[in-house]
């Protein structure tokens, strides 16, 4: 949706007037004037007129996305779930909410960070009724998730701030780890890479070298956007996105660098949620 509106905005030519308006909405908003459901009502038009709030999960949003829907008078509220936790953990709400940060925890759902590092990222667990009891038919795979003081360890990375608000890193089962012990989170990467405009889907992994396995490299496997590719004029798709990634690569620490961008001809494999099957990768380069 978000791509939509940016992409028919430069095919109409008003990429710049939107931004323009986006930032005037705001300035009024600022003294108590808000006229965003008439000033953006042929952007709201595409998605029915009468679209007011979307509720997010799933998966990472881009902070970009929020702040582009507040500006046109869609509130996006970004959640954080998983299953077990039948399955929200927590929420931001209508009007209690922060950047970046997927809400507090519900009521009587009690959230600690396991074995924090220097910047308080962890692993994220919850205790709570929220909590399922355990695996059907498998105490091997529930003894395994649970610690001694009863939390459920989601697998998922984070840090709580001062104020108990949750914030996503990542997934355990994704983290890179190098050799000289950086962590290198690929859903961050990820959410700065499908920024770029032409990118359809993307995926960051530390890359296995058939002929030096000690070799870390860091790779950014991209699956283009063909009409956007198209719409932009662009001959060489590969030189293309390893300059964009090059421009993105410079406003990165040294242990981030991308050393590699892979393109491929379909999409990723993904699952009945359609969240892509990393494992189905092929890693080799």
């Amino acid at each position: 949706m978000h791509k939509k509106i940016w992409t028919t905005a430069r095919k109409t030519h008003k990429a710049g007037l939107l931004k323009a308006m986006m930032a005037a909405s705001n300035g009024l908003r600022k003294v108590g004037i808000d006229v965003r459901r008439q000033l953006f009502k042929s952007v709201l038009a595409s998605f029915g007129g009468k679209l007011e709030l979307i509720i997010c999960g799933g998966a990472k949003l881009d902070e970009d996305i929020i702040r582009t829907f507040d500006a046109i008078g869609i509130t996006v509220l970004n959640g954080y779930g998983i299953t077990e936790c039948s399955p929200l953990i927590s929420a931001n709400r209508n009007k209690y909410q922060k950047p970046g940060s997927v809400g507090l925890p519900i009521m009587a759902c009690r959230v600690k960070i396991d074995a924090p590092d220097a910047n308080g990222e962890g692993e994220i667990c919850v205790k709570g009724p929220n909590v399922m009891l355990g695996y059907f038919n498998n105490p091997e795979a529930t003894a395994e998730v649970f610690d001694r003081d009863g939390f459920f360890h989601t697998g998922d990375y984070g840090r709580l701030d001062d104020e108990g608000w949750i914030y996503i890193t990542g997934r355990k089962k994704n983290l890179i780890i190098l050799s000289n012990g950086k962590n290198v989170y690929p859903e961050e990467l990820e959410a700065d890479i499908q920024k770029i405009e032409g990118v359809a889907e993307v995926v960051v992994y530390a890359g296995e070298s058939r002929l030096n396995k000690d070799k870390e490299t860091i790779v950014a496997e991209i699956f283009p956007d063909a009409d956007a590719i198209q719409a932009m004029g662009i001959q060489d798709p590969q030189a293309y996105f390893e300059e964009q990634v090059k421009k993105l690569n410079a406003k990165l620490p040294p242990h981030k660098i991308i050393k590699r961008v892979k393109l491929r001809d379909t999409e990723f494999q993904k699952n009945t949620s359609r969240k892509i099957v990393r494992f189905t990768i092929d890693k080799t380069l």
